[in-house]
């Protein structure tokens, strides 16, 4: 059975001599692993389709869940990205998200996906703050779109402190339940966007919080490494 798909290779790991088995995360139908067979030659045709962050659209043969790569053509490649080693991390962060998360068709985490990569690779944009953005889009998409600037149970615009638990979101410290995660005042403006300019390490801070309130929610974690301090 063949078919067509819109896809970002997320991993691709060597198979024998000269095959890789990519995974690929699709827009239609979520993830798939497929054969890029002969891609390891050094005139493969498709050599390109098997590069993680390759973005096209796939033309796969097959059944079940076994698939080959057949044909690609090329959206874009990202490869801007490679050239900036803290954007590089922030691609592959997102990269790891969206394939753990998408087991099944997840459209707008793909194109969140999609955009920050875009936007790392042609826009300049700062990897810390693709990385909150995505992780905002995967905490939104998952049922659970938090709001940074208002308490969700008595309506007080929060200009201070916060607090995070999995029954009433983000609240303020007045309406927190007693095993509530509270988020300082730096992180949660930062998050909430009023403090873009923030010093890289309330950015990594306000990272780690957003992955363990997707931890919390969804049972998924991005790679730790990613939010440590650089020494």
């Amino acid at each position: 059975m063949d078919k067509k798909v819109k896809a970002i290779v997320t991993r691709a790991v060597p198979y024998r001599d000269a095959d890789m088995v990519l995974t690929l995360v699709s827009l239609e139908e979520g993830r798939l692993t497929a054969s890029a067979r002969g891609c390891l030659k050094p005139r493969a045709k498709l050599r390109y389709a098997a590069e993680p962050m390759n973005f096209g659209e796939y033309m796969l043969s097959g059944k079940g869940d076994r698939y080959i790569v057949t044909d690609c053509v090329q959206y874009d490649s990202f490869s801007p990205v490679t050239a900036d080693i803290d954007s590089y991390y922030a691609a592959c962060m997102i990269l790891e998200l969206l394939s753990r998360l998408s087991p099944e068709p997840q459209p707008r985490l793909f194109l969140a996906a999609v955009n920050e990569l875009k936007a790392l690779a042609y826009e300049d944009k700062d990897s810390r703050d693709a990385a909150r953005d995505f992780l905002l889009a995967a905490l939104a998409e998952g049922g659970n779109g938090l709001n940074f600037s208002v308490c969700s149970d008595c309506g007080c615009m929060l200009d201070g402190e916060a607090a995070f638990s999995e029954a009433g979101g983000i609240t303020c410290v007045h309406c927190a339940p007693y095993d509530a995660i509270r988020v300082d005042a730096a992180s949660r403006a930062y998050i909430a966007g009023e403090y873009n300019d923030a010093p890289e390490a309330i950015k990594i801070r306000a990272g780690r919080l957003l992955a363990d309130f997707l931890y919390r929610t969804q049972g998924v974690r991005p790679d730790g490494s990613y939010f440590k301090e650089k020494e």
